[in-house]
């Protein structure tokens, strides 16, 4: 039900986008029309072409243009403010919370991030720059500026009011966190705990001394787990001395959870952890490479074993079977090893980009083409560096079956693995329950008759 509601929201999101297309080029994105920044992010991304996505951008008001970037993926964002002016995203950022702007400044080029900080206002470009010290991967590259202290000698009273004062300025108000003269933690008062107490209350006498924090240099993924282990909305990041100098909220630590989940599954699979189903295959092939030079050495060697222990075995198929170092059939555990892993590295990006909402109804034929051809040029690849190797201790011919014989079960392989997914998917099943079994079964299986039928065959002619 979440998903088919998402897809009807998103659906709704695209037909306003696409209608407001059609009209004249700079009208104004009708007020009517407004749907949720991170909705209109996914469709500019994902369903638009960059042309239509930066037209519609420059047609929405202002406070909708910065929200829809604080929402929108990294290599969105890049095309949204390229050739912006310096004045008019500094104008954008004041409508987001320093964490997110630091975020954006990150992807353009220092000369225009110093430009565009002479626009800000004096306290929010200070806010800016201290973030953009931390590396992106810490708590200090996480955290947001915007919070509520309290003293120790404060009354409640006084510091509800602060609140109801100060709240549009901070990030959030669940918890706030309590300080002394030199701005180093105490302690921490929920809100909840403010509205129970008497207005006359000191902060000092209610507070919680024991603090859940983090430092200021944890990597950001340990200072998420400990926000979900403790099942808080924030948590206080503190420099060596012990000084408050941000939060991080639970909206930013599911943000670091999925991104390094997605890019744990990736990297099992032998992915890449920057995969994704919209790339251009030439993007894929680079990405997933790497991983497969490790079954073809396995491979190889395990070759040499089975020509060593099973002789009878690994020259099945082979035109003169006393001579040794010829077989077909000691090539089948590179072959099996290979299919199987271009297949797991095919089926992990199908899956999560259905997770994410990559994949649409209108794109599904052009990500499947892309990764049939991602698998193409990987199984030719891989099938030039067998027949090399294997035309060191093999004749020639029977060389050049294993390396034919190798690229045509990898590409069939990624074909199965991409129509096992799409296909799941279709039916209205959950692709990772399916796709990993049934696509290891029915590549490894396809992957042997391939092998074997195109080898023999290949050879006879020979």
């Amino acid at each position: 039900m979440a998903k088919n509601r998402r897809r009807e929201i998103r659906q709704q999101v695209f037909q306003a986008l696409t209608e407001h297309l059609e009209l004249p080029v700079g009208a104004p994105f009708a007020p009517e029309d407004a749907h949720h920044p991170a909705d209109i992010a996914d469709v500019l991304w994902f369903d638009l072409e960059k042309e239509q996505a930066k037209q519609l951008f420059e047609c929405f008001p202002e406070e909708t243009r910065a929200e829809v970037l604080a929402e929108a993926e990294p290599r969105l964002t890049e095309v949204l403010i390229d050739g912006i002016e310096p004045e008019d995203l500094a104008k954008l950022l004041e409508h987001i919370s320093a964490d997110d702007g630091t975020d954006i400044l990150e992807l353009v080029p220092e000369e225009l991030r110093q430009k565009v900080l002479c626009f800000v206002e004096p306290e929010d470009a200070s806010d800016l720059r201290h973030l953009g010290e931390y590396a992106p991967d810490t708590a200090g590259g996480m955290m947001t500026t915007e919070f509520i202290t309290a003293r120790q000698d404060e009354r409640v009273g006084d510091l509800l009011k602060r609140i109801k004062r100060d709240e549009d300025d901070a990030e959030t108000i669940h918890a706030i966190y309590v300080i002394d003269e030199r701005e180093i933690l105490q302690g921490v008062i929920s809100s909840r705990e403010l509205l129970e107490a008497g207005i006359h209350d000191l902060i000092g006498d209610i507070m919680i001394p024991d603090v859940i924090l983090a430092k200021v240099d944890e990597d950001q993924e340990d200072v998420a787990h400990r926000l979900l282990h403790y099942n808080l909305s924030t948590v206080p990041v503190v420099d060596p001395r012990g000084v408050v100098v941000g939060i991080v909220t639970a909206d930013d630590a599911l943000e670091v959870l999925e991104g390094e989940g997605s890019e744990d599954a990736l990297l099992l699979a032998g992915a890449g952890p920057e995969s994704d189903a919209s790339e251009s295959p030439w993007d894929k092939v680079v990405k997933r490479g790497p991983m497969l030079a490790i079954p073809v050495v396995a491979g190889l060697v395990m070759s040499r074993v089975m020509d060593s222990y099973a002789p009878g075995l690994a020259h099945a198929g082979s035109p003169t079977p006393e001579t040794e170092g010829s077989g077909v059939g000691s090539f089948m555990p590179m072959v099996l090893a290979l299919s199987g892993t271009v297949g797991m590295q095919t089926s992990a990006v199908l899956v999560r980009g259905f997770a994410v909402g990559q994949i649409v109804e209108g794109k599904r034929l052009r990500v499947f083409w892309s990764e049939v051809c991602a698998g193409t040029i990987l199984g030719t690849i891989c099938a030039l560096v067998a027949l090399v190797m294997a035309s060191i201790t093999s004749p020639f011919p029977v060389a050049l079956a294993i390396g034919l014989s190798l690229m045509l079960a990898m590409t069939w392989t990624t074909t199965v693995a991409s129509g096992i997914a799409m296909g799941t998917e279709a039916l209205g099943r959950d692709p990772a329950v399916v796709a990993g079994p049934l696509m290891i079964a029915v590549s490894d299986l396809s992957a042997v008759v391939i092998f074997f039928v195109t080898a023999s065959a290949l050879l006879e002619k020979i």
